[in-house]
């Protein structure tokens, strides 16, 4: 019979070790300053857990999502498919809608936007 702390120390390792290479894939300064402090699995935890709480908490200016927030009403009046598109999309690139409409608008050089306001569609094969 396996003992019941043994399965949630597999469990914490597991996730310590999945957190480490989701965290290297991202960002190999966040991975050394997070996991590879040798803090025990409790303690990675506790770091998400005040992180995380820090985070959310932080007090600052919402203009980056009030303008956002602006477009897409505008895109929701005029294209509720785009609209509802470009949401899934964000969703499931896991980014914020603030975002996804940087990379839409960084899509086109500025020369070229000028002189064609279709650029970059042709190159986007996602369906967005």
């Amino acid at each position: 019979m396996i003992n019941e702390n043994q399965t949630s120390e597999d469990s914490e390792s597991r996730f310590r070790y999945r957190l480490g290479k989701w965290l290297l894939t991202r960002d190999e300064c966040v991975f050394v300053n997070v996991i590879d402090q040798n803090l025990d699995d409790d303690s990675i935890s506790q770091h998400l857990i005040k992180s995380v709480n820090n985070w959310v908490n932080r007090k600052e200016e919402l203009v980056t999502q009030e303008i956002a927030s602006e477009i897409c009403e505008l895109i929701k009046n005029k294209n509720k498919d785009l609209y509802f598109s470009l949401m899934e999309k964000c969703a499931l690139k896991g980014i914020s809608v603030g975002e996804g409409l940087f990379e839409a608008l960084s899509m086109c050089q500025c020369e070229e936007a000028i002189t064609n306001p279709q650029c970059g569609t042709s190159d986007d094969t996602s369906g967005v």
